[in-house]
């Protein structure tokens, strides 16, 4: 044999073992792939940081909370007062205080009927649950709790009424301890309700197609309805669609805050015999509500 043809026969073996060459090593890594254990994957959490402003807000607001239950006013009183920060879809308890006493809720009690009406009824009762709750009318509240009596029972009354908007309330998933009511309005001194009750309505509604009409409807500070005196000028101007209440010696408020940092509270305050002047009592609650509007 030639040594040309030995070259060329090297050459030959040489380009198959190239060839081969990367199934092998495809192969090797396959096998110690296989082997390897898989890398534990870290997910890092960044701690929640709270601006110095934010802080300072939060800290005024519990001052002004805790200077509120404590005020002479309120000293022969029963109060009870909750707020939550649902801005992240889920509510978030921001404070309370007594939040599952029963007290006598006055016309904010007009939200039980008023929700309950709009997702029974729909559109023919919008304008109505607006004027009802715009400007507090108790006879129209009335009305519609014995529509939704009659709805459900085929009993127009004040019995049967009250009766079916429990029961709705109830059937949504609403914690009823502490809930009695005899009327669609709270005019009577019979009803008792609590201030979670109140948010739990509040906070059900949001999800509701008819939110935009309920929450409408709702009188707003500085503005409309019964709150159109109220925190003129302030931060709260604007910001806070309440319901209110009142009967002699009773003071209640529940609604919605969009804050200055757009945070989104609810809120419900109920306070029975308290012992100062209504326009005292007016700038007490008012301090609170700007310093909810500042969050």
């Amino acid at each position: 044999m030639e040594f040309s043809d030995l070259r060329t026969g090297q050459f030959l073996m040489n380009r198959h073992l190239l060839l081969y060459l990367p199934v092998v090593v495809l192969l090797l890594a396959t096998v110690s792939c296989k082997n390897r254990k898989p890398a534990p994957v870290v997910i890092k959490t960044l701690p929640e940081v709270i601006h110095p402003n934010e802080k300072a807000a939060q800290d005024a607001l519990t001052l002004e909370l805790t200077e509120f239950v404590k005020d002479g006013c309120f000293s022969e009183a029963s109060l009870g007062y909750i707020i939550l920060d649902y801005t992240k879809g889920l509510p978030k308890l921001v404070a309370e205080h007594n939040s599952k006493q029963g007290l006598i809720p006055a016309s904010t009690q007009k939200i039980l009927t008023t929700g309950a009406a709009l997702e029974i009824f729909g559109p023919p009762i919008y304008h109505e649950v607006t004027i009802t709750n715009l400007n507090s009318i108790n006879w129209r509240a009335n009305r519609l709790l014995q529509k939704i009596g009659e709805k459900k029972y085929n009993h127009y009354d004040f019995l049967h009424g009250s009766q079916a908007v429990m029961e709705y309330w109830r059937a949504k998933g609403v914690d009823m301890k502490g809930m009695y009511i005899c009327d669609g309005s709270g005019k009577s001194r019979d009803n008792t309700l609590t201030v979670k009750l109140l948010t739990d309505i509040l906070f059900k509604m949001t999800s509701s197609p008819v939110f935009p009409v309920f929450y409408n409807s709702l009188p707003i500070a500085g503005l409309t309805g019964t709150m159109h005196k109220w925190l003129k000028g302030s931060d709260g101007e604007g910001r806070v669609h309440a319901k209110t209440g009142s009967l002699a010696g009773v003071r209640s408020y529940t609604g919605y805050v969009r804050t200055v940092n757009g945070k989104k509270l609810i809120f419900a305050f109920i306070v029975n015999n308290y012992s100062c002047r209504t326009t005292v009592f007016k700038k007490k609650m008012e301090r609170v509500m700007i310093r909810m509007a500042e969050l």
